[in-house]
């Protein structure tokens, strides 16, 4: 009996807690990340709040402890963000180096004039889904981040296809092929 009423009284001392310290948290956190991810944050907080069995603390301790902590996870979320774009970055940089290298032989690669088709055969070898993030990305367009909402996915899991697209194509193609459709594409 004794146990229920300790975890009772310890389940309405965090949702008080809760309900007191989560909207100012929020507000906190979403001037540094997007709400989606403000919410996450605050959310995880609480849950170690709840797991490490902190309640315990003094009220001031406490509140510094969750500011901390959500200010912690904002800062460890920016830096992760960060890293994946200095990453994508890096990718974009090397493509359009491959593609200034391309314009040294681009003589006789414009001379066939069914290299569109030939390339676009390459294509129609690609998944369903790949094709239509393809064309999505590559003949309306279209950023990943409006792909990703149109087909229900993350923005990073559109980057990720495309950057499994250009690698198939990169493996199908030849090299001068590869690069004028990197040109073709992004002209």
């Amino acid at each position: 009996m004794a146990f229920n009423q300790a975890t009772t009284k310890r389940y309405a001392d965090y949702q008080r807690i809760y309900v007191t310290y989560s909207p100012m948290l929020l507000r906190f956190a979403e001037k540094y990340v997007s709400l989606p991810t403000a919410e996450d944050l605050v959310h995880d907080t609480f849950l170690k709040l709840w797991d490490k069995q902190l309640l315990v603390l003094p009220e001031n301790d406490l509140k510094n402890l969750l500011y901390a902590t959500v200010r912690n996870a904002c800062i460890d979320h920016l830096r992760k963000q960060k890293f994946e774009n200095e990453t994508l970055d890096s990718r974009s940089v090397q493509l359009k180096l491959e593609e200034l290298a391309f314009f040294k032989d681009a003589e006789a690669v414009f001379m066939r004039k069914d290299l569109i088709e030939y390339i676009m055969e390459k294509v129609a070898k690609l998944t369903e889904r790949q094709q239509q993030i393809f064309k999505m990305a590559y003949i309306e367009g279209m950023k990943s981040a409006e792909i990703a909402v149109e087909l229900h996915l993350s923005p990073r899991t559109v980057e990720n296809q495309l950057y499994r697209i250009v690698l198939n194509l990169r493996q199908q193609l030849e090299e001068h092929l590869f690069l004028f459709l990197l040109l073709f594409l992004n002209g």
